[in-house]
C-alpha cells in the first residue's frame, strides 16, 4: 500500500523561476497522466523546467 502523499508537477520559466502552471493529485495512479500533460504542453519550450514533487501527508 502506498503512503498518503501529494504528487505535484509545476512548470517554471528557467530565466526567472516564474511559476507558469501547477497541479497536484493525491492519487498516485493519476500522477503519470498529470505529468504527461505537462510534458506535452511544454515539449517545445526549452525555457521551461518541469518540477516534480512528492510530499508525504499526515496519516
Amino acid at each position: 500500500m502506498t503512503a498518503p502523499a501529494l504528487y505535484r508537477v509545476a512548470a517554471r520559466r528557467t530565466a526567472d523561476g516564474e511559476l507558469l502552471a501547477c497541479e497536484s493529485t493525491a492519487d498516485p495512479k493519476d500522477f503519470p497522466e498529470l505529468m504527461n500533460r505537462y510534458v506535452q504542453r511544454y515539449a517545445d519550450r526549452p525555457d521551461v523546467l518541469l518540477d516534480l514533487d512528492t510530499t508525504a501527508l499526515a496519516h
